[in-house]
């Protein structure tokens, strides 16, 4: 009987496992579908609004794009996972680049056969800004520099955009600053954002003294 009771009890287990694992894979491709879709309608509203005011514009390409890859890396399941919906995310002001160049070629900056190191460039840092999120989530040191770095170039982009008189521009930097230091909890918090504001400190004295 103690037997049978035991093999039950491991026949449940095992159940639940399955069941946990397979709500596990289902999250993971949700959040894949989601860095995709919301890649592709960020891009669209970022080329949608490229005639529009330059500054409204420069709002949004790069911040928003930024933003988003930052919120996917940091709500991944994994590194891995982290890194493929971070591509995935960016892929989508990428397509939406191309599309643009492809229906408008007169009206657009870039052109297919020559600015194919420009398209790169964007993907591989959309990708990476978001992956290094992810790190956000990470105890110590690693965590810190993960969070405050980036934040860090946040603020320096917000130095530079106060200082043309964009604030549009200025104050989607700082969103992304504040959301990315929001990604990090307790001490941690406070640590990544003395890293951002000594690189925003530094940047606005070497500015200043040039």
């Amino acid at each position: 009987m103690q037997i049978g009771g035991s093999a039950a009890l491991v026949g449940q287990n095992d159940t639940l496992d399955f069941l946990a694992g397979e709500r596990r894979e289902r999250a993971i491709l949700r959040h894949m579908v989601f860095s995709l879709t919301m890649g592709l309608a960020f891009g669209a509203l970022g080329e949608a609004l490229a005639s529009g005011p330059a500054s409204l514009h420069g709002a949004i390409d790069p911040y928003a794009y930024l933003l988003l890859v930052a919120v996917v890396g940091r709500t991944a399941a994994g590194f891995g996972w982290a890194l493929l919906g971070s591509a995935l995310a960016a892929l989508g002001p990428v397509i939406a680049m191309l599309a643009a160049t492809a229906l408008m070629p007169e009206a657009h900056l870039l052109r297919l056969d020559g600015d194919g190191l420009t398209l790169n460039f964007v993907f591989l840092s959309l990708a990476a800004f978001g992956t290094l999120a992810h790190f956000a989530g990470y105890e110590g040191l690693r965590g810190d520099l993960a969070t405050g770095l980036p934040a860090g170039f946040m603020a320096i982009q917000a130095i530079r955009a106060l200082q043309d008189g964009t604030w549009t521009v200025f104050t989607a930097a700082i969103l992304v600053a504040v959301v990315l230091l929001c990604m990090r909890g307790g001490v941690g918090r406070v640590r990544a954002a003395v890293v951002a504001l000594a690189l925003g400190a530094a940047h606005f004295v070497y500015a200043a003294g040039g």
